[in-house]
């Protein structure tokens, strides 16, 4: 069985994220030379007018988007205990983001979510770059070995050696976990952010996310127990 004590040492997290702008009118107008690069990835990417994408694809991208939330959770004393961070200044956001995981550091936690080598990590690591922020060692990847980065990536856990692709809510829902995506959806955060100015909503969806990992990593530990810890 997945032991108590195991779970106890990781550290679940999510983050939600967003455009700088509410349109892409407005990243024209606010900055022209940022807003010629983006479209010049839409045409790359095949995204079509640069308009649409910016709506339906900024939040995928660091360089152009924003970090609305980053919600976490531990698993103590046979309670999920979950909580959130966010702040409408993102230097501010990102610095307390550092201080989570440089305790989790202290307290010997693993980092653990879906998808977060892929999306999470690499997002966090490229945005703290881009605001001067030392990246925390545990998710600072550079220049270390694969065996030297202590990340459970549950998506890579899931698929096993599979290159076929799988969503959080499809692994949830083959597990029998109640699905995340019920109110909302990651494409839809950054119309709830700049349109209906519902980060309370966006954190909600975001603390589901997190309870959802927790449960994942409860149940497939009751009949199979990875070595998924270094420590």
């Amino acid at each position: 069985m997945f032991s108590n004590q195991k779970l106890s040492k990781i550290l679940f997290f999510d983050i939600e994220t967003a455009g700088n702008y509410a349109t892409y009118a407005e990243f024209q107008k606010a900055d022209p030379e940022g807003a010629l690069i983006f479209e010049g990835k839409c045409k790359r990417l095949n995204y079509g007018d640069p308009h649409e994408g910016y709506q339906d694809k900024v939040s995928l991208f660091p360089e152009f988007g924003r970090i609305v939330c980053l919600s976490y959770g531990i698993w103590k004393d046979n309670e999920i205990k979950v909580s959130s961070i966010f702040d409408e200044d993102e230097t501010f956001l990102l610095k307390k983001i550092s201080v989570l995981f440089n305790k989790g550091i202290d307290s010997n936690l693993v980092p653990c979510g879906w998808n977060i080598k892929n999306f999470d990590i690499a997002w966090i690591y490229r945005k703290m770059l881009m605001h001067g922020i030392a990246v925390p060692e545990s998710i600072n990847t550079w220049g270390k070995k694969p065996w030297e980065i202590n990340i459970i990536d549950l998506k890579e856990w899931w698929k096993s050696f599979s290159n076929l692709d799988v969503t959080f809510e499809e692994a949830a829902y083959s597990l029998g976990i109640p699905s995340p995506k019920d109110e909302m959806h990651g494409g839809e955060v950054h119309k709830n952010y700049w349109e209906l100015d519902n980060l309370e909503g966006i954190k909600e969806y975001c603390e589901k996310d997190v309870k959802t990992m927790i449960l994942m990593c409860e149940k497939i530990g009751k009949i199979y127990t990875p070595n998924l810890c270094q420590n």
